[in-house]
């Protein structure tokens, strides 16, 4: 999955309001992978979570893909890519996948972090992974970007981009579109059936 979510010097407390992730959002994405030779990567497509542990990730473009996560199962669907050809989606079971644990984690706030220590660094709020979490995560670093000094915004919504820095020194920069926040989703948004014409692999 591509997403998911978000280096100086480290502060050892940051105090932030609480519900700074909202119990559910939906937000429209735009998403530029830069990999370490400078080649950029665009991707579109939408997000919707909701806590705990529930994500629907879909890209839309420029490959259709489609991520679903609740707390029992996972689905990962990829249309064919050759008329005439099947659908595919993997099924298994949910495990502690990076992005659904770091948002769970930082729905109440960001003090007290086991996963990452916190820095304010003019409109940027900076969070460091410990060696652990960044072997979990797959990401050094995530930086969150505003328009105004970062310890005045208490909330998710109000950055307006994040940038990850991946393991491997690639980077990814996120812009959340159109941010709506606890909103009810309709049931069986975090579910996935399969058509008749889609190869199942359960893993």
């Amino acid at each position: 999955m591509k997403l998911f979510l978000i280096s100086l010097i480290l502060i050892p407390s940051v105090t932030i309001a609480k519900a700074f992730v909202p119990g559910s959002f939906s937000a429209n994405y735009e998403e530029n992978l830069v990999s370490i030779t400078g080649k950029v990567k665009k991707s579109f497509g939408k997000v919707d979570y909701q806590f705990p542990g529930h994500l629907r990730f879909e890209v839309t473009s420029p490959v259709s893909s489609l991520f679903v996560v609740n707390p029992k199962k996972t689905w990962f669907y990829q249309p064919a890519f050759v008329k005439g050809e099947k659908d595919q989606v993997t099924v298994q079971k949910s495990s502690n996948l990076p992005l659904v644990k770091f948002l769970d984690s930082v729905k109440n706030g960001l003090e007290n972090s086991k996963l990452f220590t916190s820095q304010y660094v003019g409109n940027d709020l900076i969070l460091t992974f410990n060696k652990n979490s960044q072997k979990e995560m797959g990401f050094i670093e995530v930086t969150l970007h505003g328009s105004k000094d970062a310890k005045e915004v208490k909330e998710l919504k109000g950055f307006e981009n994040i940038t990850l820095k991946h393991l491997n020194k690639n980077k990814t920069n996120i812009k959340l579109i159109d941010l709506k926040e606890n909103i009810s989703f309709p049931e069986g948004n975090f579910e996935f059936t399969p058509s008749a014409n889609t190869k199942v692999i359960t893993n």
